[in-house]
């Protein structure tokens, strides 16, 4: 039998995002955040440094609690830095996704 995963989803209000988010971790939740369109450009450009402007700007990054840090340097976001030790302690995964940015914190046992 497998369990089915419940996902918390909910919008980027700074600390109280944060604090919901380490309680559906610790209750083994899947996290989906959804962040400002706004931030789109600056994740997109602090993401992809080296990319050509003007060119394709989708985003579809994964990784573990370090992708946390880089998407943690855009401006507003600075809060979700204090989610790594709860995703790393949990052994969450992290995926982006945007042009209409979505945070998505995967228990390990979740499909992607």
């Amino acid at each position: 039998m497998v369990r089915e995963t419940t996902v918390v989803a909910m919008r980027w209000d700074g600390a109280h995002s944060v604090k919901a988010a380490r309680s559906a971790i610790a209750s083994g939740s899947q996290v989906e955040i959804e962040l400002p369109l706004e931030d789109h450009y600056a994740l997109y450009r602090h993401l992809h440094p080296e990319s050509p402007r003007g060119g394709a700007e989708d985003i579809d990054v994964s990784g573990g609690a370090e992708l946390l840090a880089s998407i943690a340097t855009v401006a507003g976001l600075q809060d979700i830095q204090h989610l790594q030790p709860s995703v790393q302690r949990a052994h969450y995964r992290v995926r982006l996704t945007s042009p209409e940015p979505l945070l998505r914190l995967l228990p390990p046992r979740a499909k992607r």
